[in-house]
């Protein structure tokens, strides 16, 4: 059979057909859809969509918080950030504890801690350990150190307490109450003096009083009267010396008399004679009265000596 032209293959026209064919199967193999549809898309939306609420939010509590705490360039409020520490212009709230080296208050105005149960004063050695405590309550105040001392303006010591005395450095000690000053023990002191105006009474209510000297005791009442009183006996003894009374009148009252004579005739003349006596004193120191003129001596069972 004879070959024919018509099914003769022209190789350039298959080249062409093969090369558009792959250039179509290229392009739809890269033909796809890249990003996020559908319901992924609006999850996204509503999260940016929150995240950008809430940061809203939080810009207008933070310039809130800026507004009403008064935040500024030089401090917060009525605090002021000052050059080497803080300055408050009006009250403070402390809720638990405050720790600072120095707390003055401004020039010309007074400075108040108050608290509404109690307040406490806590100083430490390097170690940590409490050495001064000072506590304030409602009802008491203590204070727990090992040595306290009061001193004036100029330094000069008014009282001193230790373990070992109690000292008042001040010009006199003055106890204003009517019970006075109690002590449990002895006191030694050169001057017991009451102020202006007012009596010195030193008592003993339920014991003995006693006073001693290594040289002297002195007692004197520049205005007035001093008494010494007991419930039992008064004695005035002196050792190596003697007793003296110095006055221009030596007034016993209450004393006994013995019984006067008969007056005679040169006595009966005498108007004055009643009121004279002698004094008199009996084997265990009672003294009595009795007749200028008579014996100065009682009997043994006479009453005046009992």
């Amino acid at each position: 059979m004879p070959y024919s032209d018509t099914t003769k293959i022209n190789p350039t026209n298959h080249i062409k057909k093969s090369e558009s064919l792959l250039h179509h199967q290229t392009n739809r193999s890269y033909n796809v859809k890249v990003g996020i549809y559908g319901w992924r898309k609006r999850c996204l939306y509503l999260l940016i969509l929150g995240l950008m609420v809430m940061m809203i939010i939080n810009l207008a509590l933070t310039l809130w918080i800026l507004k009403v705490m008064d935040f500024n360039m030089d401090g917060m409020g009525q605090l002021r950030i000052v050059p080497g520490g803080l300055q408050l212009l009006g009250q403070a709230m402390v809720l638990d504890s405050l720790y600072a080296s120095t707390l003055r208050s401004r020039r010309g105005q007074p400075i108040t801690i108050e608290s509404s149960r109690n307040f406490s004063i806590v100083t430490r050695d390097d170690d940590g350990s409490p050495i001064n405590r000072l506590y304030i309550g409602n009802d008491r105040m203590d204070c727990s150190t090992n040595s306290l001392r009061i001193t004036d303006s100029r330094g000069v010591l008014l009282f001193s307490a230790t373990p070992e005395a109690v000292e008042v450095g001040a010009e006199s000690l003055k106890v204003t109450g009517q019970g006075g000053a109690v002590f449990g023990g002895s006191i030694q002191t050169p001057l017991v003096r009451a102020s202006s105006g007012n009596q010195l009474m030193l008592e003993s209510p339920t014991r003995s009083l006693e006073m001693r000297a290594a040289q002297s005791i002195g007692i004197e009442s520049r205005a007035g009267d001093i008494t010494a009183s007991c419930l039992t006996s008064l004695k005035l003894q002196s050792v190596a010396g003697a007793i003296r009374l110095e006055a221009s009148s030596v007034f016993m009252p209450k004393l006994k008399s013995a019984l006067p004579l008969p007056p005679t005739t040169a006595h009966s003349r005498d108007p004055h004679h009643h009121d004279i006596y002698q004094l008199c004193a009996c084997a265990n120191g009672k003294l009595f009265l009795s007749s200028p003129h008579g014996i100065c001596a009682a009997k043994e069972d006479s009453y005046i000596c009992r």
